[in-house]
Parts: C-alpha cells; structure tokens; sequence
C-alpha cells in the first residue's frame, strides 16, 4: 500500500492549517494537546521519542473521536515495538473553522460541547 506524500509546498498541501495559533500543541486541562489541522497531529507523534528507548515513533492508527472534540494518533516503536497514543482536542475553533473551509456543505459539527481550551498551568512541548 503507498501514501501519499505530503505536498513540499506548504501554502497548498490539504492537511495543513495556515492559521495555526500559538496555542498549537498547548494541552487543555484535561490534558489533550491541542491540535490545528491533520498534519499539526502526524508532526507531534513523529517528533516524539519513544519512552522506552528514545526511537522516533511510527503512526500506525488513527482514531476518530469527533464526537469527542478529538482525534486519537496511535504509534508503535519500531525498535521495540511499544505503542503509545496521543489525544488531540480537535474542539477548538482554529480546527474547526479549517476543517469546514475544506469540507464546506458536507462539514457537520460533530461535538456539541464548548470548545476547550489552553490551560495555562501547561507549556507548549514540540
């Protein structure tokens, strides 16, 4: 199975958010990180090390929990073979605004509760 390689030019690749905010990657007080777009999510768990011997982790799942406000990313270590998952809080406005913009008359709202938001006991990690 190939995929699709993200488009080198960031101005026209579908997965990016050009008006991510500084509060990406922030957690709530739930302690969801806050996510702006699809490739803001893939970039995190990538960038991530595994806890166990500090290999980078590998997507391997996603997880859809809209009617959440989330999105789930869950990756495996290719060393050892560890997973771990990260929750992204997709409930906040930047997220949905974007991803209306790209499903226009098919874009529903999926979670009905108030977008959450930074909680500022917490630093942004990269």
């Amino acid at each position: 199975m190939a995929f699709r390689r993200r488009s080198s030019n960031r101005a026209v690749d579908p997965g990016l958010n050009p008006n991510r905010t500084a509060d990406l990657y922030q957690r709530t007080s739930e302690g969801y990180i806050i996510a702006h777009d699809i490739a803001s999510q893939y970039e995190y768990a990538q960038e991530q090390a595994c806890v166990h011997c500090g290999s980078r982790l590998t997507v391997i799942a996603q997880i859809n929990r809209s009617f959440q406000g989330l999105n789930e990313l869950v990756t495996a270590c290719p060393n050892c073979g560890k997973n771990t998952s990260f929750i992204f809080d997709i409930s906040n406005e930047v997220y949905q605004s974007w991803l209306a913009e790209r499903l226009g008359d098919l874009y529903v709202r999926n979670y009905d509760g108030s977008p959450r938001q930074p909680h500022r006991g917490h630093q942004n990690r990269t």
